[in-house]
């Protein structure tokens, strides 16, 4: 599993931040899948995308790969999710300050 994206749902949850990890059903097994989530005790929703579905409607090409979504439904950001990306967590920050702002 990606500890990431763990670390973000525990510590950013209450902020408004929604993780969900997609996984590409071409290359990852179910089941094996499944185990994985299960051991991590995983909070957040996992998807196992087993025709590529969403990965094809992205136009996933690498992985990872992630979205931020905004509080819009638009594209905030795409690209790898790298917890020491900069212009990555400036977004994810601009973002949840919209959430908090529209939770007034």
């Amino acid at each position: 599993m990606k500890p990431h994206l763990v670390k973000w749902d525990k510590e950013l949850k209450e902020k408004g931040l929604v993780v969900i990890d997609i996984n590409n059903g071409k290359i990852d097994k179910k089941e094996a899948l499944a185990t994985s989530v299960e051991k991590a005790e995983l909070k957040f929703p996992v998807l196992w995308d087993k025709d590529q579905v969403n990965c094809k409607e992205y136009g996933i090409k690498g992985y990872p790969s992630a979205y931020l979504i905004d509080v819009e439904g638009k594209v905030a950001w795409e690209g790898n999710p790298s917890p020491d990306d900069k212009d990555m967590n400036a977004a994810v920050a601009k973002e949840l300050e919209k959430v908090k702002t529209e939770k007034k």
